[in-house]
């Protein structure tokens, strides 16, 4: 099957470790150009670009923007047009995942997860549609939310799990407003995968987790990459408001 997506621009959110990175990485082996946003991983992100453009034979670049500062943002997308040219395709990956009961939480924890999750999808969301509509181009989005948007998580996660419900809303809404223009708007629901963020409690918890997903094992990044590649794809063109399982089984629904 071929993706087409050789010379495409593909701008990724928390693009730099777990599976940002892994997105990518996939990205890039189907010949597209990828910006990789960080906040923290300077030298990661920096690092995967120059293997992508080695591996490869695309431009990639790793611009630093921090979701909750509008400002920081706003350069991000100004940034990537500048290295790339128009974005073609949005990756919104990037996201914080505070641990713990509900009492533990604060207003300031609460509100720094929705603005990083949500605020920062939406501001993004918003530049790329402006520029899109303006130029006539039918771009796509793709939002990573979780399963546990739909069936909460079992180690206490209130504001991820609330803000990945919120993604799924933002996505059918979006989905809806842009449809009559070609723009597409997706999402993914991961399971468990086998990245930095989980890897300990994975490890300490491992027979009840598995308890808990019908095919048994934990995903590895690459697993849910390839879906998001597909999806954003042309090949995936008469999709669109959809949150794709990609659990193992967690959700079927």
């Amino acid at each position: 099957m071929q993706l087409n997506l050789q010379n495409r621009n593909v701008l990724v959110t928390g693009g730099s470790r777990g599976i940002g990175k892994a997105i990518c990485k996939a990205f890039a082996q189907e010949g597209a150009n990828v910006v990789i946003g960080y906040t923290n991983s300077m030298e990661s992100a920096e690092k995967l670009a120059f293997e992508l453009e080695q591996e490869n034979q695309v431009r990639a670049v790793a611009i630093g923007a921090n979701l909750e500062d509008e400002e920081r943002l706003n350069h991000l997308f100004r940034q990537s047009e500048k290295e790339l040219g128009s974005i073609d395709i949005l990756i919104n990956n990037a996201a914080v995942c505070p641990a713990g009961p509900i009492q533990s939480y604060t207003k300031e924890i609460w509100e720094q997860t929705f603005s990083v999750n949500v605020t920062g999808m939406f501001l993004l969301s918003k530049h790329v549609t402006t520029r899109w509509l303006e130029n006539g181009y039918a771009g796509s989005i793709v939002n990573i939310v979780s399963q546990a948007a739909f069936r909460g998580s079992t180690t206490g996660h209130l504001p991820y799990d609330s803000s990945k419900g919120a993604m799924v809303s933002f996505t059918i809404g979006l989905a809806r407003e842009m449809a009559k223009h070609g723009i597409r708007v997706n999402a993914i629901a991961p399971g468990l995968v086998r990245t930095e963020m989980v890897a300990r409690t994975w490890e300490e918890k491992k027979e009840r987790y598995l308890q808990t997903i019908p095919l048994y094992r934990i995903a590895e990044p690459e697993e849910i990459a390839s879906v998001v590649v597909f999806i954003a794809s042309d090949q995936a063109s008469y999709i669109t408001g959809a949150t794709i399982d990609v659990s193992g089984g967690m959700l079927m629904h």
